[in-house]
């Protein structure tokens, strides 16, 4: 997270309307004018009651039908002209107030979700595709409401009634008694009722949440949930899922309509003593009829901005709720990140891998809020202790001391059953994980190579090991150093609702940072994978817009985009998770050719499902149960008998790594 965005409410106002200062002090100035206005209504209202009945005339000691007439003329049209200039402020104060609320939280928006995309795998593992929009758009959502009424509503409000209680105590004391006391007991109330109603929808926040994140995960996943009978199961848990949603609504709604009910009440009882008291004053003589109206509209008048206040609360009830949710989310840092100092240069050319002593283990827990040191607005910290004192208990091991060098300009072939480690390995190099032990190294150099690596007993047991090498640790090196030179390839290719151009680019040409990739590049790219025949099939070449998902696309032309993605970065090492779905002949050949181009002069590590893939690689390694079995040259283990990649070629690699 930038460090310079606050995370408590005050603060966090302030530092998103500091670039909006003068649009802040426009509406300050219209807030006051449109508070005078509303104020003078009443005024000119009285006046124009004394003159009809004759209460003015013996105040000003002036008389005269035709002066009395033109004065309630003029009464008249200073009204329409203040009710008129008062609702054109109020129109542009509206304007002005939704548009500085939506920029300054467009903003936050923003600021969120590149913060959410720096976290790194650990994070996006725990949390659904639901949570994060329920966190990035309906949390900010509410702080849209939240920027523009504690701005302009809230204050304005405030301002109205503190001027109203003034004007009711210079006209009379005792009105303005009763008017302070019913003031003060709404806002007592609502005082009352604040902590409780945040709590609410803080729960309120995280069931929906909760819900949407349900509903994504089983409506996307429709073609595994109806083939295999498992509506039955998702409603089972949908009902739940419902029921804690609408039980909280319910009774924040119940909650709210009884203070509603309340404030009624306390406004009914002092109006009945605003006009007992006026009517005393007007049979003692001392108060004419118009002041009795003033009054009694004065009062009514107060109604109005404290229900608004009451209702403007509620809303930043919301809103600190949803302040709080987007505050754990800024609190969070990424556990991969540049080491202090990182500034490894990666050798030139075609990197070889090492892995050392490499073990890893996920990290299957949420910290939560109390261990994040979040607290409410009364600094109580949220959430209940920890069991123990370590956020992350231990979980079971993915990778057991993996070890194993691949020479620079090779190509590793990775063998092993779903849950052997396989991806993990891959996500490792990337760096979207740290490993818990050992190093992984990119290395260059002259490697010696000494035989095959095999745990069975009687096989050759010398290893390969890297000699006269200039090795980095991908930790010291930073990550967009690492990453601008891996290419990674995974099964599940990411396609988005844009052009082909956007999509092989990942939208490039919109980012200042990134260096542009014109048209020419990309056809030559996508020329060298043999892809200019799939591209001229398109209806509008690269302008072809494509659907988000890849919908459209088979299996195989969504790896064929993702190749040719990873061809336009030119990456020194490319990471290949090849996709295990059956491609029909032409897109499998079409797929065998861009993946041999893609590999010319680079090191290659290709988890691998098809034969033809292995007999690509230079050497093979199979894990099973996170350890490595077996690891050396291909045609080494082919020709060993006694190797277990000879076994897998017997007895058929389809059928037994599936």
């Amino acid at each position: 997270m930038n460090q310079s965005i606050p995370t408590q409410p005050i603060a966090m106002l302030r530092h998103y309307l500091r670039p909006y200062r003068g649009r802040v002090a426009l509406l300050v100035v219209l807030l006051l004018a449109g508070i005078g206005l509303q104020l003078l209504g009443p005024q000119l209202l009285g006046r124009f009651v004394d003159t009809v009945s004759g209460g003015g005339a013996a105040i000003d000691g002036s008389g005269g039908g035709d002066g009395s007439a033109n004065r309630l003329y003029l009464i008249a049209g200073l009204f329409f002209a203040a009710v008129l200039a008062q609702k054109i402020l109020y129109l542009i104060t509206v304007y002005l107030t939704e548009d500085l609320g939506w920029a300054t939280t467009n903003a936050l928006r923003g600021d969120l979700t590149a913060h959410v995309l720096r976290l790194d795998m650990g994070f996006h593992k725990l949390r659904t595709p639901g949570e994060l929009i329920e966190r990035i758009d309906s949390d900010v959502g509410q702080l849209a409401e939240y920027f523009s009424e504690i701005v302009v509503s809230l204050i304005g409000n405030g301002l109205l009634v503190a001027g109203i209680l003034v004007l009711l105590f210079v006209e009379e004391w005792r009105v303005g008694l009763v008017a302070l006391v019913y003031a003060l007991l709404m806002l007592t109330l609502f005082r009352v009722i604040q902590q409780r109603m945040v709590r609410l929808y803080i729960r309120i926040s995280q069931a929906s949440a909760e819900l949407l994140g349900f509903l994504e995960e089983h409506v996307t996943g429709t073609e595994d949930v109806l083939p295999n009978g498992g509506a039955g199961y998702v409603m089972q848990r949908l009902y739940p899922l419902l029921n804690s949603y609408a039980t909280l609504r319910t009774r924040t709604h119940t909650l709210g309509t009884a203070i509603s009910s309340t404030s009624w009440v306390l406004f009914a009882v002092a109006v009945a003593a605003t006009m007992g008291i006026a009517a005393l004053a007007y049979r003692a003589g001392t108060m004419t009829i118009g002041t009795v109206f003033l009054l009694v509209f004065y009062v009514g008048l107060l109604e109005s901005p404290l229900d608004s206040i009451r209702r403007e609360l509620a809303g930043i009830q919301r809103a600190l709720a949803s302040v709080n949710r987007t505050r754990e989310f800024f609190d969070l840092r990424p556990e991969v990140v540049d080491a202090s100092g990182a500034a490894a240069v990666l050798p030139p050319g075609a990197p070889g891998v090492a892995f050392d002593g490499v073990s890893f283990a996920y990290k299957d827990r949420q910290i939560t809020n109390y261990e994040l040191g979040i607290t409410n607005e009364e600094g109580t910290p949220l959430g209940a202790p920890p069991a123990t004192r370590d956020p992350r208990p231990a979980t079971p091991t993915v990778l057991h001391d993996v070890t194993f060098t691949l020479a620079p300009g090779r190509v590793l072939g990775v063998l092993g059953r779903t849950g052997s480690g396989k991806t993990t390995l891959t996500r490792l190099l990337f760096r979207l994980y740290d490993v818990d032990a050992g190093a992984i190294r990119l290395v260059a150099g002259e490697t010696t190579d000494h035989g095959p690596q095999t745990t069975d007993s009687n096989a050759p047991s010398a290893v390969r090991r890297p000699s006269s090498v200039v090795s980095a640790d991908i930790r010291t090196v930073p990550l967009g150093e690492l990453r601008r030179h891996v290419g990674l390839v995974t099964q599940d290719v990411q396609l988005f609702a844009a052009t082909v151009r956007d999509n092989l680019t990942l939208f490039n040409n919109y980012d200042p940072d990134r260096p542009a990739i014109d048209d020419g590049r990309i056809l030559a790219a996508l020329a060298t994978l043999g892809l200019d025949d799939w591209l001229r099939g398109l209806p509008a070449g690269l302008d072809t817009v494509l659907e988000g998902g890849g919908k459209g696309l088979s299996a195989g032309e969504g790896q064929l985009l993702a190749l040719a993605r990873v061809f336009l970065r030119d990456p020194r090492l490319v990471v290949l998770d090849e996709a295990s779905s059956r491609l029909d002949p032409g897109t499998e050949q079409r797929l065998e050719r861009a993946i041999d181009r893609l590999l010319e002069g680079r090191t290659g590590i290709i988890i691998a499902h098809r034969l033809r893939t292995v007999l690509r690689a230079d050497d093979i390694l199979i894990l099973e149960n996170g350890r490595v079995i077996e690891h050396g040259p291909r045609a080494a283990l082919a020709a060993d008998p006694a190797s277990r990649f000879y076994r897998l070629l017997q007895t058929g690699l389809e059928e037994v790594l599936a």
